[in-house]
């Protein structure tokens, strides 16, 4: 079983037990407070808008480079 643990280096929430369950504890910590020193596998992390729209962007641009040559 998965449970919540509280980091000891950015003090926000993380982590402990079998890594089976951490979509449901991922759900469970209120934005903003998801530790992010340790991984969380198998769980889509959101994107701010800001890093979305410039992974677009890059796509976008290499994805046009690499058709044109």
């Amino acid at each position: 079983m998965c449970y919540r643990v509280a980091c000891k280096k950015c003090g926000n929430y993380g982590w402990g037990g079998c890594g089976e369950h951490l979509k449901t504890l991922y759900a469970s910590i209120d934005k903003g407070k998801h530790c992010m020193c340790r991984s969380w596998p198998g769980v889509v992390i959101p994107s701010s808008d800001n890093a979305s729209s410039s992974t677009t962007e890059t796509t976008t641009a290499t994805t046009t480079a690499t058709t044109t040559s």
